[in-house]
């Protein structure tokens, strides 16, 4: 099977419609969940955080396949009752995938800001929650959140949790009897690490994740975790 956006996006569609169950019958509402959880997927590989500019390129890009699309306003308030069930499929999809029987579990965590300026940080939501930590990877300090992550080898993820950024993970784990005295050569397993959280900060746009409060950050890290899964 071809990865491509299409195929992806119809695996996406076909598992919430088989498996989400039926919303309550509303004259109002002519977009399904299963049709609304494929336009958060699909907003995540477009790589567009903000909803309205989303929607707009979705009704030049995606029109032949959605023939009606839900105004800003609707589009995130069943985004936010959907999380759970975002949650959910997560699962569902992990469980599909080869790396959910992996023995080899690779752990590490990213940088998610949610601020720069002090200014921000005083008036964003976020700001009892978050905490300030520095950014190997750009050499800086940031304002905001640190997912940690537990992956299989081909990227499938097993478990995540956010934290403040201030707060680390340290793992602690018996020595190997085969281990050289220096530790485990890890340069090539590092590779695949990086390259995992690389998919979901470059191409989903987890750093560029554009919410402005806590139950926004949590729906835009599913999206991408539910993309990176299916």
């Amino acid at each position: 099977m071809d990865a491509d956006r299409g195929t992806l996006r119809t695996a996406i569609y076909c598992t919430g419609d088989d498996l989400l169950s039926e919303a309550r019958p509303n004259a109002r509402r002519k977009v399904t969940d299963a049709e609304l959880v494929t336009l958060c997927v699909a907003q995540a590989i477009m790589g567009i955080p903000s909803d309205r500019r989303f929607l707009r390129a979705a009704r030049r890009q995606l029109g032949h396949l959605f023939p009606v699309l839900p105004n800003q306003p609707p589009y995130w308030k069943r985004r936010r009752r959907l999380a759970d069930a975002i949650e959910w499929l997560v699962g569902v999809f992990v469980a599909r995938s080869p790396g959910s029987r992996d023995d080899l579990l690779l752990v590490d965590s990213t940088a998610v800001p949610c601020a720069q300026s002090r200014k921000t940080v005083k008036r964003s939501v976020p700001g009892e929650a978050a905490g300030c930590g520095y950014c190997a990877a750009h050499t800086r300090f940031y304002w905001g959140f640190c997912p940690h992550g537990t992956f299989a080898p081909d990227g499938t993820p097993r478990e995540f949790a956010v934290g403040a950024a201030n707060l680390a993970v340290a793992v602690a784990r018996p020595a190997r009897k085969d281990e050289p005295a220096g530790g485990p050569h890890l340069s090539q397993i590092r590779q695949r690490i990086e390259s995992i959280f690389w998919t979901c900060k470059d191409l989903l746009t987890l750093e560029r994740h554009g919410a402005r409060t806590l139950a926004g950050l949590r729906e835009r890290i599913l999206q991408s975790f539910l993309c990176l899964a299916a």
